[in-house]
């Protein structure tokens, strides 16, 4: 009897332990920045988990802005996603495959998207996640 008692004391104990301990914070939330851009659509079955940039160093003494950015998918289904890239002025910097670039994603999957900017005056990005358009 002794035992039995002990054993739902240590039970309870546990359940008061669990739940004082804070689920994590929505990572979306964590990235609310102004160069991320995500549609609703997107946003109920995507999470950015990260957002990164550097400069890559080139031959030449210039430097190009690369982005790295993760997602973990809540659910199945595509994604469609571009990078916008902006000079001091805040002008486009125009380059090569602008378009929406069209992934398949999986429930409980994360995948890691790169993008280098197209010229070294670049200074600045926004990252467009959408659902692809038919």
């Amino acid at each position: 009897m002794r035992f039995q008692k002990q054993i739902i004391a240590f039970s309870c104990a546990l359940a008061l332990v669990g739940c004082a301990i804070q689920p994590p914070a929505e990572t979306a939330a964590a990235i609310d920045r102004e160069q991320l851009q995500i549609d609703p659509e997107v946003n109920y079955f995507v999470a950015v988990t990260e957002l990164l940039s550097q400069r890559i160093a080139q031959p030449g003494g210039e430097a190009l802005l690369q982005i790295q950015y993760a997602v973990e998918a809540r659910s199945n289904g595509d994604l469609a996603w571009k990078v916008t890239w902006f000079d001091p002025n805040g002008m486009v910097v125009k380059g090569v495959g602008e378009g929406y670039r069209k992934v398949s994603l999986l429930t409980g999957q994360t995948r890691y998207f790169t993008a280098t900017a197209p010229h070294a005056r670049v200074t600045d990005y926004q990252l467009h996640l959408r659902e692809p358009q038919q």
